[in-house]
């Protein structure tokens, strides 16, 4: 059994990320306590000789686990001036376009890049599955996909919009993304309204429940 380094329990709180690299080193060591994928729900871990490099899982060490964000890049590049207009210039004068632009010149660009509710761990073959997710993970999905359109201006439609509040109340929030939420909101000082509500009702049925 691999035992995650001691460093890992007394590192937090983290400093608030500042680009999609910190994010999402930040986000793989809160989710060490739980490390599961999020489309199949099985358990991964890391190797040891790569410094938390390396991920993969814990039944089958060919399958690789990678971190992705949930809402894809170019939703909102397509949004931002700096991803659809040649703003920005190199050294040699040309003009150019695109995230390494809005990396240095658009200041919610660096905000969406840095969101630490905006990666998941998945198995590698499965990245394509947050098109049609499986119901375990939609209500997740859902629920990072309507704060992001709320938080970035994703221009979401709303049909779309309906669909991910279906998606919403068909996995309702656990613990474990209620727990996961709160440590986020530590770190980069922001809250998926979605998420809050619902944990905030699931701790008032638990506290009643125990006082009956």
């Amino acid at each position: 059994m691999l035992l995650g380094p001691l460093w890992l329990m007394a590192a937090s709180p983290y400093k608030n990320p500042k680009n999609f690299s910190q994010a999402f080193n930040v986000f793989k060591k809160l989710d060490f306590d739980y490390t599961r994928t999020m489309f199949s729900n099985e358990k991964y871990e890391y190797d040891p000789r790569s410094c938390l490099d390396k991920f993969y899982l814990k039944s089958d060490h060919k399958q690789k686990v990678v971190f992705v964000r949930i809402v894809p890049e170019a939703m909102l590049l397509k949004r931002r001036k700096c991803g659809t207009e040649e703003i920005c210039t190199r050294y040699d004068g040309s003009k150019f376009k695109g995230s390494r632009c809005c990396r240095t010149t658009d200041k919610l660009y660096q905000q969406y890049d840095a969101d630490i509710f905006n990666i998941m761990p998945v198995v590698k073959k499965h990245q394509k599955m947050a098109i049609e997710p499986p119901l375990c993970a939609r209500g997740n999905i859902a629920r990072v996909y309507l704060y992001m359109n709320a938080t970035y201006g994703l221009g979401l439609s709303q049909k779309q919009q309906i669909q991910y509040l279906k998606w919403h109340q068909q996995d309702p929030v656990d613990a474990k993304e209620c727990d996961l939420h709160d440590k986020i909101v530590a770190i980069q000082g922001r809250s998926n309204p979605w998420i809050r509500s619902s944990c905030e009702t699931l701790r008032s049925k638990s506290s009643k429940s125990l006082q009956e």
